[in-house]
Formats: C-alpha cells, structure tokens, sequence
C-alpha cells in the first residue's frame, strides 16, 4: 500500500531525530535482542519509522505489517506494555498466534504518547531466542526511551505549527536544539548510572558476551552526552547577551595553550606566534574557536614529526579578501592557524564545517565533529567569517575573518 502523506512525514520525523540510531543500538545491546523498531501505530496501520534489524527480521523503514498481527495493536488498545521472556513457557502467550506467525520468543513494546494524549505508536523489540526482559531495569529503559521520543515528536510538530517569520526559523531551531539537548543529559546520566551499577554489582553473573555489551552501552553513552555537550554549545552561540570586549588575541590564545598541554601531555612547545591583533570579540566564545581549532591539529597531528601549531594576524579591506561573505569596505583582521598535520583532501574544504563531520577515523570514537561547525558559527556570531584549506599528509591552515571595529555600540 502506498503510503499517506501524513504517514510519510511521521516517518520524515522519526528520522529527523539523531538519537534514533543511538537509542535502538543502545536497546538491542542492553538486552541482547537482535530487532528493535520504532513503530507508527493506528488503529488500521502498523509502519516502520525506525528500525535495527540484526535477526534479520526483513523489515525496513516504510514497511507495514498487518495491524491485527501486531502486540503494538494491543498496547495502542489498552495503553500497557507487553513483554514476554519466553514465549513457549509463558501460561498467556505459548499459545497465542502472533509469536507463532513471526516465530519470536522474546519481546516487547512500550507506548510512545504524545503530552497532548494523543498515541504515536511504540518502542518494540524481540528476538527468536528468549530472554530475560520482564523486570524493572528494562521496562524503565524502554519507559524512558519513548518518552524521549515522544518530547522530539511533539517538539517538531509545535515548529511546525508555529507561524513565525522565515527570519525567526533558524532561532526556533536552535532553540529546539537547545531544549532537546539538555533534555537528553539526564536519561543519558541514568544509562550510565545503570549500566555502571549491573556492571559492578553482576560482574560475577554476566558472561564476557555479556560485559561486552555492557562496555559498548557504556561507550554509546558517553559519545552521546558528548554529543549533546556540543549541540548545547553549538544552539547557544549566537544568543548570548555578553558585551563585546576589546580584548588582546595573545593572551586569550595563551589560555587555549595551557588548556591543550594539559590535556594532551605535551611538555615540548607546539605553538609558534605572529604579530597578533586586539580585537572586538566576545572573549569567552573566542577562546572555545581557537581551543577548537587547535584542538583540531594537536588531535590529528602527524605521527612521524612533533606537532606545530602557527597562529599570524594581517588587516586589510573585505574586498581584498576575496571572500564573498565579507562586507567590500569593512576592515576585517585575518588571523591565519597553519599546523603541520595530516591535513584532509581540499575536495573537503567546505564540507569540514559541516555537523558531525569527522575525515578522519577516530579509534577511540572521542570526536564528535562539531568542533569546527560550532568554532565556523562563532567567527559567523562576531559578523566575520571562516575557512579551511587542507594538504593531505602536509597540513591544515584555518583562516578566521573578523571585523576590526563594531558599530553597535558594543565595543
């Protein structure tokens, strides 16, 4: 059956989330199972809006199942969850025709409710092996899953309904980045609260599979709430209220060293200054660009020859910049970071500053990539600019465009 246009744009949203991925690879690990779904569910329909499928069970994204053929129908029905271990020593469900049809013997589905009351649809997952599911660590994980679900849906659809002008939209979507985010940090504290509490308490009980599951959820986690960290930073940039401050380049930068010797262990010198300008800025926000930036090289330094970072100023007119995002007749100073890294392949030169966008493999998966999206953004914020130019196996050089005198009174 061909899809309605309602049915496509709740698909659209579910997949619009980027903690789908995460929280259907999280469920599968915490509980072993091979399928895991996030199902639009009515009371004649059942699709697929978000799905893993290790088993394989055979079902993508837009795929239907016969309603009546599905607990979901159930849950929807009497708005509680189902959940069964295994299905061939359960008194109520050994005999029951769905897990006969599918040939599942563990599962189950939770309820995602909108705040209005309204019923999405549900949080499922099964296995054909049984499984032990009917307990309240696992019943809570899944709780707290699709209620998060539930707040990204019902987040999207009040954007959606708002009639604010297109000048407004980019600010209601940070502002949902925002409250998104810092949403996610407390279900995220918990999983690694419960995660680190069974790993410590049930060490002697759990299998290596097992712990390795449990490390991996851990990982998972983590990665997230670094990711979150980001948005969070990224949704506030351009919203603060600090006053712009004349504020001298040098030993701003200076901080952004220690902050980097610190973290990496270097004791040998790695950073080489140029005549440096006194600028306009917001200094806090301009100290988290270059930290970014130069966090950037140390990361992907070359392995053969001691990290370099070179950080040098000129001034000069926009249109002598050649950057058409530069006013022509605005004085910009030009601040040039060249290290002696890996560098990337020029075809990236723009794509660099995309969200979530890492050139290179990161073993252990501690990037998120939006260290040079949110550094692009505060350049962008001070009514500047900037760029990066890569030489694979060579070096990186980072250009930062910023206006040399403000006219809002600020500074």
């Amino acid at each position: 059956m061909e899809l309605t246009t309602t049915f496509q744009r709740d698909i659209e949203d579910v997949q619009s989330l980027s903690i789908v991925p995460t929280i259907l690879d999280i469920v599968c690990r915490a509980t072993g199972l091979q399928f895991a779904a996030i199902a639009r569910v009515t009371d004649e329909n059942w699709i697929t809006c978000g799905v893993l499928d290790k088993i394989p069970f055979g079902l993508s994204v837009g795929d239907e199942l016969e309603i009546g053929t599905t607990f979901c129908n159930q849950v929807r029905k009497t708005d509680k969850i189902v959940v069964i271990d295994h299905v061939k020593e359960d008194s109520v469900y050994r005999d029951h025709p769905i897990p006969l049809q599918y040939g599942f013997q563990s599962y189950i589905s939770v309820p995602i409710v909108r705040k209005d009351g309204e019923f999405f649809g549900t949080l499922c997952a099964l296995d054909i092996r049984p499984n032990r599911l009917n307990n309240a660590k696992i019943i809570d994980m899944f709780t707290l899953f699709s209620n998060l679900i539930a707040f990204h849906l019902d987040t999207i659809k009040t954007l959606k309904t708002q009639k604010h002008l297109i000048g407004q939209k980019e600010k209601q979507l940070d502002t949902y980045t925002y409250i998104s985010s810092h949403d996610l940090q407390e279900p995220l504290r918990k999983i690694q609260l419960l995660t680190s509490s069974i790993q410590e308490r049930e060490s002697g009980n759990l299998s290596p599979r097992g712990m390795k599951y449990f490390d991996s959820i851990m990982k998972a986690a983590t990665r997230m709430r670094r990711i979150v960290n980001d948005l969070l930073e990224y949704s506030q940039i351009g919203y603060r209220t600090d006053n712009f401050q004349h504020h001298d380049l040098e030993a701003l930068i200076g901080r952004v060293r220690f902050r980097i010797q610190e973290e990496f262990g270097i004791t040998h010198p790695f950073l080489q200054l140029g005549e440096l300008c006194c600028l306009p800025i917001v200094p806090v926000q301009m100290e988290q660009l270059f930290y970014n930036i130069m966090h950037n090289s140390i990361r992907y330094r070359h392995k053969d020859r001691q990290p370099l970072v070179s950080i040098g100023c000129s001034i000069d007119k926009g249109t002598n910049f050649g950057l058409p995002s530069l006013e022509d007749d605005v004085e910009y100073c030009e601040i040039v970071i060249t290290d002696n890294g890996i560098g990337f392949d020029p075809k990236f030169n723009l794509r660099i500053f995309e969200m979530f966008k890492r050139l290179h493999p990161d073993g252990e998966n501690r990037s998120t990539g939006m260290g040079l999206t949110i550094a692009k953004r505060i350049a962008q914020n001070h009514d500047g600019d900037m760029i990066a130019i890569g030489k694979p196996g060579d070096c990186t050089m980072v250009k930062v465009y910023l206006p040399t005198g403000r006219s809002d009174g600020n500074a």
